[in-house]
């Protein structure tokens, strides 16, 4: 072997170890990531809590609410309750209430309109009806009479009442044609008013053209219970109310 190519060598071969050696000196940790340090503490949630708490209050305590923290003074220097109104929560005063109705003023008034209306029925037709009331029995009284025509009333008996002959309580013209006639009786007994009966009778009568139809009515009451029931527990009631028309041309 040449000089020079054992000096090549013997160089090669240096280089070698100090390459090795640098290795082996090389720390262990290099290339690894640095452990991060501890996170702090997360700041508490209350006072969080307690600033939205002062949030939500400080609107209402702006709007002029009232605030019943505290009890009121009374005027007499002691305490009201919390729950008493504000003066300014007070109810104002109420209206006037209406005025009542004159009932007495009403039925006048409904009383001349009829008049009015009969007196306008005279003039234009010919057809009338008269109608008369005759009540028989002498062991009851009667509480209670209208007669109505057409479901309107034409007649309320006063009080007492009893008509041993006939009287007259309508006439009028009407219109020719079919009309309904109603009777409403109550009626209690003389000897003891604890039994009273009761009814409503109706009629439907014809009253041609140019003719006055009378309608008799008759009310009969043959009822006992009052007398006799008392005394030996048997007892009837007898209440009727009869109707007779007759018609005949009217003379203008």
């Amino acid at each position: 072997m040449s000089q020079r190519t054992r000096a090549a060598t013997l160089l090669l071969l240096a280089a070698t170890i100090g390459i090795a050696t640098a290795a082996t000196a090389q720390p262990r940790g290099r290339g690894r990531k640095p452990k991060p340090p501890p996170a702090e503490p997360a700041p508490s949630a209350e006072p969080a809590k307690a600033e939205e708490a002062k949030a939500v209050e400080a609107p209402a305590a702006d709007a002029g609410a009232p605030a019943y923290a505290a009890p009121l003074e009374a005027p007499d220097g002691g305490r009201l309750s919390p729950l008493t109104p504000a003066p300014a929560e007070m109810p104002g005063p109420m209206p006037s209430a209406a005025p009542p109705l004159d009932y007495d003023k009403l039925l006048g008034d409904v009383a001349a309109l009829r008049a009015r209306v009969a007196a306008v029925a005279d003039v234009l037709l010919e057809s009338r009806m008269r109608i008369t009331l005759k009540t028989d029995g002498d062991r009851s009284s009667i509480g209670r009479l209208v007669v109505s025509l057409d479901d309107g009333a034409v007649y309320t008996a006063p009080q007492p009442f009893r008509a041993d002959d006939a009287v007259t309580v309508y006439e009028h013209a009407v219109a020719p044609g079919k009309h309904a006639v109603t009777v409403e009786l109550e009626r209690r007994d003389d000897r003891d008013e604890s039994f009273r009966s009761a009814q409503r009778s109706r009629f439907v009568v014809d009253v041609p053209k140019d003719n006055r139809l009378d309608v008799d009515l008759r009310v009969g009451d043959d009822s006992s219970m009052g007398h006799d029931f008392p005394g030996d527990k048997s007892g009837k009631y007898d209440l009727r109310v009869r109707l007779e028309a007759r018609a005949k041309p009217t003379k203008r």
